[in-house]
């Protein structure tokens, strides 16, 4: 398989657009498109809808997107074995904390399987100070609520999961005088204000510094919280979806090679939840 097509597939799937996917590549437009059809060919299927504006992935595209993530950082690797040069790592990786409580254990676990040695470091907060973070280099990479204000981070959509409001069970939302959850700069914060604000809820913030906090309190009868909705299964808590929280990884451009390794065992891991247990 061509892996310079591979590669140019890869690009115009993150970017959803031929002339986005062109400036990272630095070619223009007319060329990539070339490149891609003759790619489409090799593989025998149309893996791009193009639209209006913009391109957004067929089935078969979608289905080939893991493996070829994975095909390139398997011949990154084997160049770096030949050269003898280590493996991918230092990779400091920051994430919020919903994504830490939820979908990330088994993403690293993966990783680390599948790159012995990997040297991981991983820190969690709020997306404001976690792009900071990125923007002055303390981060190679973090998975945030939005995309990075930072014109040098690199951001991508990484995933979209429900969000709902949390209350008591049994026990009206409108009704709580006190209302859970992160410090400013927490996407779950911000949506739980405007939600509060909408309803005309009258509720009284109290930050907690923990999703187990945040649950404790909302369980006990406490007050009402913004979470997950993955998070709130337990009993004594009635759930609302409110929306969604589309999250982003945003990284530092010298940090390619690691980010394409934790997005196949993302999507691995994404794969394997959706399908649930056999």
């Amino acid at each position: 398989m061509d892996l310079r097509g591979l590669h140019a597939f890869r690009i115009v799937a993150e970017a959803s657009s031929m002339t986005a996917a062109a400036e990272r590549l630095g070619t223009v437009q007319s060329a990539l498109s070339a490149r891609i059809g003759q790619f489409e060919a090799a593989i025998g299927t149309r893996l791009f809808e193009r639209l209006p504006r913009g391109v957004r992935l067929t089935a078969a595209g979608a289905r080939l997107l893991p493996y070829a993530e994975r095909m390139e950082i398997l011949a990154a690797e084997a160049v770096q074995a030949a050269r003898g040069t280590g493996t991918i790592g230092p990779f400091r990786l920051g994430a919020i904390a919903v994504v830490a409580a939820t979908l990330l254990p088994p993403v690293l676990a993966r990783l680390l399987a599948d790159h012995e040695g990997l040297d991981l470091q991983v820190a969690t907060g709020v997306s404001r100070d976690l792009d900071a973070s990125l923007a002055n280099g303390t981060l190679d990479a973090a998975i945030l609520g939005h995309r990075s204000s930072h014109s040098a981070i690199v951001s991508r959509p990484l995933d979209s999961i429900p969000l709902a409001l949390l209350r008591p069970a049994g026990v009206p939302a409108e009704t709580m005088d006190q209302a859970f959850t992160f410090a400013a700069g927490c996407v779950c914060r911000e949506r739980l204000d405007r939600v509060l604000r909408e309803r005309r809820i009258g509720a009284r913030i109290v930050e907690l510094g923990s999703v187990e906090g945040i649950l404790g309190c909302v369980a006990a009868g406490l007050g009402v919280a913004l979470l997950p909705e993955m998070l709130a299964q337990q009993d004594g808590i009635a759930v609302e979806r409110v929306g969604q929280l589309d999250m982003f990884i945003g990284s530092r451009p010298e940090a390619e090679r690691p980010v394409r390794a934790l997005l196949a065992s993302y999507r691995a891991c994404r794969t394997a939840f959706d399908r649930g247990p056999s």
